[in-house]
């Protein structure tokens, strides 16, 4: 009688052991890497929001005390519907410091339900732009 080679149960249990042991790390870096990945792409949003927010900010055509009057803002209005880009709810506040000259504008973007902390911010600098009449061959 010609016996048949198998595998015993103990050595499948170790292989599987071994096989899991290999594994596991792999799936925590595949998981750490979507999160890193999720992480980027709201950061890469986040900057764009704040960046086209403060050159829109930068070219009103107000002064800087008509900007002190303005006061800080949410943008869009607390009451109005969120930005929504790349599945997430966007908020933009602009704070402006009232103690700076030239003038500081923070503005810092959120995500929706997150306000404690920005996910990034920008300071941009405002100052009056006092123009001069100058004649030709004044120079």
């Amino acid at each position: 009688m010609r016996l048949k080679k198998a595998f015993t149960y103990v050595e499948l249990l170790i292989a599987l052991t071994l096989i899991g042991i290999i594994f596991l790390p792999t799936m925590q870096l595949f998981s750490h890497s979507l999160y890193s990945v999720n992480l980027s792409r709201d950061l890469i949003t986040a900057t764009n929001l704040a960046t086209w927010h403060m050159e829109k900010m930068k070219n009103l055509t107000i002064t800087k005390i008509q900007f002190l009057e303005m006061g800080d803002q949410v943008y869009p209005p607390a009451k109005a519907k969120p930005f929504e880009l790349n599945g997430t709810s966007w908020r933009i506040y602009t704070d402006v410091r009232e103690d700076s000259n030239p003038l500081e504008i923070d503005i810092k973007v959120y995500r929706e339900g997150e306000q404690e902390k920005p996910l990034i911010t920008l300071v941009t600098l405002i100052e009056d732009a006092l123009w001069e009449v100058v004649k030709p061959g004044t120079f």
